[in-house]
């Protein structure tokens, strides 16, 4: 792939004590691409996704964000956080505030722009993700999947560079996860650069352009989705989709 990668990882090491999370993993993103994760439970794929934006420091490697490189102490982590959109399992939405004042927080707080604009961004954010008749709305009233829309919406509203999502359907009733992946699906279609930690295949193997299997912190596997899927080279890879398909 041509140009140089949006985000790139250098020999990353993660230690929790004595645990080795993660083992020397090299990885290039690059603009446009959906890049999908998948892996057993505690293989380090979460841990992987936090290290990109610097939530889980690594005890070794290097991260770079174009050409800034976010273990450099010098580095403003909260500017180039901006930059970087994060959707976690948990909504984390504020239940005092509405939908629209949720998703207009951080630009209001953070990109200080005035009141009508970022209530503008809000509403425009929120149609994006499917929610135009749910501006009003506090938390309470909507779903898991609508309040996952707007988590969405807000990470959207700080117009970043790269979406990072952490398993964002596993805390769902199965009935909402397609909604919540319909709206991931649509901002891969428009081009959005995303990875996304996620144990939904079928999602993985229609919207990614690239799927990686991470076991026991190391990536053993990695290609396009829809051949790794049907046809994974590694044994681990196998008996893994052999337990989830």
């Amino acid at each position: 792939m041509s140009g140089a990668p949006l985000v790139r990882l250098v020999g990353i090491h993660k230690w929790f004590d004595r645990l080795h999370v993660l083992k020397a993993i090299d990885l290039e993103i690059h603009e446009g691409e959906v890049v999908a994760i998948i892996g057993p439970s505690g293989s380090g794929k979460s841990t992987l996704l936090r290290t990109i934006n610097m939530l889980e420091e690594p005890t070794e490697g290097q991260v770079f964000f174009w050409t800034t490189d976010l273990t450099d102490i010098r580095t403003n982590l909260n500017e180039v956080r901006t930059h970087m959109g994060m959707v976690f399992q948990q909504f984390n939405l504020f239940p005092h505030l509405t939908a629209t004042e949720n998703v207009a927080l951080a630009p209001l707080k953070v990109l200080k722009m005035s009141k009508p604009d970022a209530i503008g961004l809000a509403h425009e954010q929120l149609a994006r993700v499917g929610l135009t008749d749910k501006h009003t709305a506090f938390p309470a009233e909507l779903s898991g999947g609508q309040q996952q829309r707007v988590a969405i919406a807000r990470a959207l509203a700080m117009r970043p560079a790269v979406m990072l999502f952490d398993e964002v359907t596993s805390a769902l009733d199965p009935e909402l996860v397609g909604e919540v992946l319909e709206v991931i699906r649509q901002l891969a279609d428009d081009g959005m650069t995303m990875v996304v930690v996620t144990h939904e295949m079928t999602f993985a193997r229609d919207a990614a352009s690239r799927l990686l299997f991470i076991d026991e912190g190391v990536i053993l596997e990695e290609g396009d989705p829809a051949a790794m899927l049907s046809n994974p080279t590694h044994e681990r890879t196998r008996a893994f989709l052999r337990r989830i398909l």
